[in-house]
């Protein structure tokens, strides 16, 4: 499979991220001062202007009308992730960072964690090229220990990539996959999942994915066919989800024990507070953390 269709989701992740980079100090969840470079020189200029308030409250209304949800629910589910990997390491003693399909994150760059952890992302070769050809463009970027893996999901597993080296027994692993939408990459995902169980106990999963509920019945999701639609021209279009009861069962049979689900509407309170109350859309867009037995 081609990951280069996917350019599109990371490139509206890290403008989505830029334009909460903006705010305030006190009012933004977090700040990402590299994802602008993943951007078209015209986007560039736009979220300059969003440093001016009124400017950037345009701005976020706009994407509110045209696509619902997405915004607030973004930032929100990248806090929430973020704040699941600084747990991890700090608190469980997580020391390495896998980023399945990791596009254009920049979390081993921007998230100064204090300890040491080394990262490994994997993802197609040509959108990896491009994503370290930009940061490399980058004046004092951050210098972290990140391997680039290079998978083709539509010819390798992850077992097939993936070096002996990082099964070492000192290392305690975190894996990310963010946005499982796509039938091609469920495919993938049983082998995966078996990959992860193998590992040591306490290896962790972070994964994000579309309640099946709106793959059958988009219309009863406020704003879920704009989305649909929106995915569509982008031409990288969801047709895969998953009942999240089925998926902590399925996660528990795997020798996971699950320790947090929720959809957008969760982590938004968790981040917006009151503010949330406001916020629509999105609600299938679901997070689930799990940890090996």
């Amino acid at each position: 499979m081609s990951r280069l269709p996917a350019t599109k989701s990371g490139t509206y992740m890290a403008a989505f991220r830029a334009l909460e980079s903006t705010k305030p100090e006190k009012e933004r969840l977090f700040q990402d001062p590299f994802a602008t470079v993943f951007l078209s020189k015209f986007y560039q200029l736009l979220l300059a202007c969003c440093s001016i308030s009124l400017f950037r409250k345009l701005v976020m209304a706009a994407i509110q009308l045209r696509w619902p949800g997405t915004f607030t629910s973004g930032v929100a589910r990248t806090k929430l992730i973020d704040d699941m990997i600084i747990d991890a390491v700090r608190n469980d003693g997580i020391n390495q960072v896998i980023i399945l399909n990791a596009t254009f994150d920049t979390r081993a760059h921007r998230l100064n964690i204090g300890m040491p952890l080394h990262y490994v992302e994997m993802d197609h070769p040509e959108l990896q090229h491009r994503k370290r050809t930009r940061l490399a463009t980058i004046k004092g970027l951050p210098q972290v220990p990140i391997d680039y893996v290079q998978l083709d999901m539509n010819t390798q597993q992850i077992s097939d990539v993936i070096p002996q080296l990082f099964y070492r027994d000192h290392y305690k692993t975190l894996f990310i996959w963010e946005a499982l939408t796509t039938e091609l990459e469920a495919r993938l995902g049983t082998t995966i999942f078996h990959h992860v169980r193998e590992y040591n106990p306490g290896t962790q999963i972070i994964l994000s994915y579309v309640d099946k509920a709106v793959i059958d019945n988009p219309a009863a999701f406020y704003g879920a066919n704009k989305v649909k639609r929106l995915l569509s021209r982008a031409g990288e279009d969801w047709d895969f989800g998953m009942d999240p009861k089925v998926l902590r069962d399925y996660l528990e049979a795997h020798n996971l024990v699950v320790r947090y689900e929720g959809g957008a509407a969760d982590y938004r309170r968790q981040y917006f507070g009151d503010k949330s109350a406001s916020m629509k859309g999105h609600e299938y867009l679901r997070v689930i953390r799990a940890e090996v037995k």
